[in-house]
């Protein structure tokens, strides 16, 4: 397979990224803009496969039930972080490119850490983020590192890859935030949107590291979060809600064909039906062009979302990206033990 290279320098690249948040653009400088992102999120694949192999060989070491995925970042998201950090050029953001590592237990993810981390590689560590040990506000939790590609291509020295580390509930927890996102027109996954539904997730994301047996965060200390949580849930109507959402998902698959390695995703009827449409390695180049055509059509229509993830097959695919399929199954079932008061 030919890798892709980028068109552009990082200047034209950076530049490209403040034209994308720049509201003097015109039309035309934008979808040229899209163009050098769309070039440089592309360029990232090769970086990103070498870090797949190793984070797949890692993970099933430790737990032969691990999903391994990758996925590129969505224009829509490289967007709104270039708007909430001005300052950062678009060639200096470190998760463009990401592997997701989902491992049944939290133990499982901690060990996965440190055996990446004491494993011998050329790629650099940049930075560590443990939201375990301390969760996010919002109640996110996870291990994400940041690695410096350092491989043999020279020509892709330095791109940035992120691994997202998450045990199964906490995959749930995070997969829900961007189901309700997606149905109801907000941005949690940002802290933004409705006090009530922020509330919910960040007394969920504490009640599940209880289960975890591992820190709930300094920002709920003093808080009854069993009790917010089942307010919440019973004034949200949450449970139902969800319920709802996962039945209202149309599954359309274009072509089948379970070696395929990349999948476009859309999302499409304010969340009501969904088209996969599958690609095979050597076929990545119309992959990303296709990625790219859907993007710029979809600018302005909220009820449409697309994105391209690489996957093994589509139960993997299903298993690390349940968003995509409404499928909430597995945060239902934890916030509902929570409502029984089982441990």
């Amino acid at each position: 397979m030919a890798w892709t290279i980028s068109s552009y320098s990082k200047g034209e690249v950076n530049r490209g990224g403040k034209v994308l948040i720049d509201p003097a653009a015109t039309l035309e400088q934008r979808m040229q803009a899209l163009d050098v992102m769309s070039s440089w999120r592309a360029a990232h694949a090769y970086p990103m496969h070498a870090l797949l192999m190793m984070l797949r060989r890692k993970s099933s070491e430790i737990d032969k039930s691990a999903v391994v995925v990758q996925r590129h970042k969505r224009a829509p998201s490289i967007i709104d972080k270039l708007m909430r950090y001005p300052q950062m050029g678009l060639s200096r953001m470190q998760d463009i490119g990401g592997c997701r590592a989902i491992m049944s237990t939290v133990r499982d993810v901690e060990w996965l850490n440190e055996h990446i981390q004491k494993s011998s590689t050329r790629h650099k560590l940049h930075r560590e983020y443990d939201y375990i040990k301390e969760p996010k506000d919002t109640g996110y939790r996870g291990i994400h590192l940041t690695y410096k590609y350092n491989g043999e291509k020279q020509e892709y020295k330095d791109y940035f890859v992120e691994l997202q580390l998450r045990s199964k509930i906490q995959h749930a927890w995070a997969t829900a935030v961007e189901i309700v996102d997606t149905f109801t027109k907000q941005a949690l996954k940002s802290s933004r949107g409705s006090k009530d539904w922020l509330d919910f997730f960040q007394m969920a994301g504490a009640e599940f590291a209880k289960f975890e047996r591992r820190p709930a965060g300094a920002h709920v200390e003093g808080i009854d979060t069993n009790t917010e949580l089942r307010t919440l849930a019973d004034r949200l109507n949450v449970v139902a809600r969800l319920n709802a959402f996962a039945v209202s998902a149309n599954h359309i698959v274009q072509k089948q064909n379970d070696k395929t390695d990349y999948f476009l995703l859309e999302l499409m009827n304010d969340g009501n039906a969904i088209v996969v449409t599958q690609y095979k390695t050597s076929e990545f180049e119309r992959a990303t062009d296709a990625y790219l055509q859907k993007e710029k059509q979809a600018k302005g229509d909220t009820g449409y979302d697309v994105v391209l993830v690489a996957a093994s097959s589509m139960h993997a695919l299903h298993n690390a990206y349940p968003n995509y399929f409404a499928d909430s199954t597995a945060f239902v079932k934890y916030i509902q033990r929570v409502l029984v008061g089982q441990k």
